[in-house]
């Protein structure tokens, strides 16, 4: 039961990241976003990368928030649902980097 209380937890807290990227209120720090040198090197260029990525971002919380769900409604103590739900959320936040990482070097070349 904890297990699908966390994963649904990080889901919806993926999801809530996402949105706040896509309003442009994530400011640049040191905790949460993406945080590779490209997308640090300003704050125009960390909200622009951020705001791109924000979709992928959302879409990455899916993943948790559903197999926390699974857990909690089959049972499930195996961990194949929490597992699937982890890979889920890697896979897209990864895309969202690729796609902040575009959107800042295009950035930074146009400066």
């Amino acid at each position: 039961m904890i297990l699908g209380i966390i994963l649904i937890s990080a889901g919806v807290l993926t999801v809530a990241l996402g949105i706040a990227c896509r309003d442009g209120r994530l400011p640049m720090n040191g905790f949460v976003g993406i945080r590779i040198p490209s997308t640090m090197s300003d704050d125009e260029t960390w909200t622009r990368s951020h705001q791109a990525a924000w979709r992928w971002i959302a879409i990455a919380g899916a993943g948790p928030g559903v197999s926390g769900i699974a857990v909690l409604a089959l049972g499930d103590e195996s961990g194949v649902w929490a597992m699937a739900g982890t890979v889920w959320l890697l896979v897209f936040i990864i895309g969202a980097s690729v796609v902040a990482s575009r959107v800042a070097r295009t950035r930074s070349s146009d400066l």
